[in-house]
């Protein structure tokens, strides 16, 4: 028989997440210069460990150069190609016929974690600001990039409203997508747990999340469960939030942090993002390797 309780399990010697809200997480921004994190260790365990820690790192003064996204990605993990391809890029200019995505627009984009559609959505995905530009004189035309850890609003929930939790936990909901004449779908519960209760995974975007198909009197209270999620997750004090700029990479786990961007003027600004995913699982590894050396 296996061992179950396997005590060289290498998670049991790492220091614990750190849920976090807008307040705590800007006194202690989880940052890295480009420069360090590319040439030399240390830069590369304090991202590791901020990933770990905080699901998300904004990595500063990377070159504004097309495709710099991949040596930044191949730091830590192996890219991931998607229908998109290696990479993609989110670029939304003053004068733009027939966008074919919301975010190619200055619409208000809504919280989200990505390709919740696939069997097993990204873990690793990053966002490389290329271009942020306001035509008129740098004034402030919105476009702000937020970001909420979907682990702090799970536990909330948990200490809060059981109950709601409970559904949001227990509920298989169909995310689906139909792109590049192909069409996605996948069953999965708005949070994801462990085995021993623990929060694991996220799943949540209100554009590829279909009607529920479940007995009619459990339909309201999902919806009144995902309700309260959702305003927990837009409540402001829940938020990291800024202006992209140039050179900035912000990294983070697609299957914990939920990100978006406020609205903008698109006569007036113009934005490119280009950005990717990996296999978060590669992240954690090299993390395990790196702390457990520094920690004999």
């Amino acid at each position: 028989m296996l061992d179950s309780d396997n005590k060289d399990d290498p998670r049991a010697a790492l220091p614990p997440q750190e849920l976090w809200d807008r307040v705590s997480i800007w006194k202690s921004m989880p940052e890295v210069s480009y420069k360090e994190f590319m040439s030399t260790d240390d830069g590369l365990y304090r991202w590791l460990d901020l990933m770990h820690k905080y699901g998300v790192v904004v990595l500063r003064g990377v070159p504004c150069e097309k495709d710099e996204i991949l040596n930044a990605v191949k730091r830590v993990a192996y890219v991931k190609s998607t229908i998109w391809g290696d990479t993609f890029d989110v670029i939304c200019e003053p004068v733009q016929n027939d966008p074919s995505h919301l975010a190619y627009t200055g619409m208000y984009l809504e919280h989200h974690t990505d390709m919740n559609y696939r069997e097993k959505s990204p873990g690793l995905q990053m966002l490389h600001c290329l271009k942020a530009m306001d035509i008129q004189n740098g004034e402030d035309f919105g476009g702000k990039s937020f970001f909420v850890d979907g682990f702090m609003v799970a536990n909330w929930m948990r200490e809060n409203n059981p109950a709601a939790f409970h559904i949001l936990a227990s509920t298989p909901v169909q995310f689906s997508i139909a792109s590049h004449n192909m069409r996605y779908s996948q069953m999965s519960p708005i949070i994801c747990v462990g085995k021993d209760g623990s929060v694991e995974e996220i799943h949540y975007n209100n554009r590829t999340l279909a009607p529920i198909q479940a007995p009619a009197h459990l339909v309201a209270p999902f919806y009144h469960a995902l309700k309260e999620f959702a305003n927990k997750m837009r409540d402001p004090g829940s938020e990291l939030s800024f202006h992209m700029v140039p050179g900035d990479l912000v990294a983070f786990n697609n299957r914990r942090v939920l990100h978006g961007r406020t609205s903008f003027d698109s006569t007036k600004v113009m934005r490119h993002l280009q950005g990717c995913y990996a296999d978060i699982d590669e992240v954690f590894t090299r993390y395990r390797a790196m702390h457990s050396q520094r920690t004999k």
